[in-house]
């Protein structure tokens, strides 16, 4: 039976395993997920945090969807590189708190003894396949500036940042926004319904834009610095060294490939793209990519939609079923 591995529970990744399921019953199916969700619709997040739609509208399948179809479904997973030579793909564990146990003098009396929790050894594990699928989209990344790592600061690429930041808007009322303009209209529009102070930093200002009491666009200045006491963010500085209060700051920009852990392999990749061929195909025969992480070489500057997702998830799948029953077939006719 065929080991498919699929990195990336994103449209195109789950695409590609539903198509695999109907089309191909001679594959062992593995799923990797760097979040602890099944696979959920990352195109109506800002639908969501509006509360246009709840929280399981998102999603894709049932929860129990990979059990019943027997798909190993690896949630919380980080990958930490692929082997392409033998043919594997090596997680990194969650290096959790463990307890250590130090003795002090008098050996094991209740009294004389004591536990301290050390780091565990990092721990790798290895999963072999016969055919790689590619799948984790794009990232998003906060730049890198003072004060960044302090709370009420997050991106909006994934549900679990989105469910922080509706929690979060429910005890605070100064939000800044800054990023990409056209999505930092959608937050805008999203979060003025729960009646907040808006200041969105970026350009340019659409015309589209309509001021107001609450919301005002910053377009020629940019943000430089996080403040705040201790850990909690309580304002963000101009390059004109002014500083606004804010205790909430989205980031909608800085999008890039998902594909650091591709670094020490040989697949081909442009600005960080995976490069494939009209099939899907890495320059690998058996490593195939879909969905926002992956560019043909000629369409570079290509965005992709949904639907584009949804597709080439559906067209690899196709491929590689094939593929297996192509194989089949000649070892009927050989074996």
């Amino acid at each position: 039976m065929a080991k498919i591995v699929i990195i990336g529970n994103s449209a195109a990744g789950f695409s590609c395993c539903d198509t695999l399921l109907k089309n191909s019953q001679d594959a062992q199916i593995t799923v990797i997920s760097r979040e602890g969700y099944p696979a959920y619709k990352r195109n109506l997040l800002i639908d969501y945090l509006a509360g246009d739609i709840k929280e399981d509208g998102l999603f894709l399948c049932a929860p129990d969807f990979y059990e019943k179809n027997k798909i190993e479904f690896l949630r919380n997973s980080k990958v930490a590189r692929v082997d392409t030579k033998k043919q594997s793909v090596v997680l990194k564990d969650n290096n959790k708190m463990e307890p250590t146990l130090h003795l002090r003098r008098g050996g094991f009396s209740g009294r004389n003894t004591q536990a301290a929790f050390e780091p565990a050894p990092l721990r790798l594990r290895s999963i072999n396949y016969d055919y790689l699928v590619i799948a984790t989209g794009r990232k998003m990344e906060l730049p890198d500036l003072p004060g960044k790592t302090k709370e009420g600061i997050f991106t909006v690429c994934d549900l679990e940042d989105i469910k922080k930041i509706k929690e979060r808007l429910t005890f605070y009322s100064e939000v800044c926004i800054t990023g990409e303009a056209k999505l930092c209209l959608r937050l805008c529009e999203a979060i003025s319904r729960k009646d907040k102070d808006i200041k969105i930093v970026s350009k340019p200002r659409p015309d589209s834009f309509i001021p107001a009491e609450k919301r005002e666009w910053i377009d020629n200045f940019e943000l430089t610095e996080f403040i705040g006491e201790s850990a909690e963010l309580k304002a963000f500085k101009l390059n004109n060294g002014k500083a606004i209060g804010a205790s909430l700051v989205l980031f909608a920009a800085d999008f890039s490939p998902s594909t650091e852990f591709l670094k020490e392999t040989e697949i081909k990749t442009i600005r960080g793209y995976l490069v494939v061929d009209d099939a899907m195909r890495t320059n690998f025969e058996n490593i195939f990519a879909c969905g926002s992480v992956c560019r043909k070489e000629d369409s570079l500057e290509t965005e992709k939609s949904w639907e584009d997702a949804v597709n080439e998830g559906a067209s690899v799948a196709s491929g590689i079923a094939n593929l297996l029953e192509r194989g089949k077939n000649i070892c009927q006719q050989t074996c």
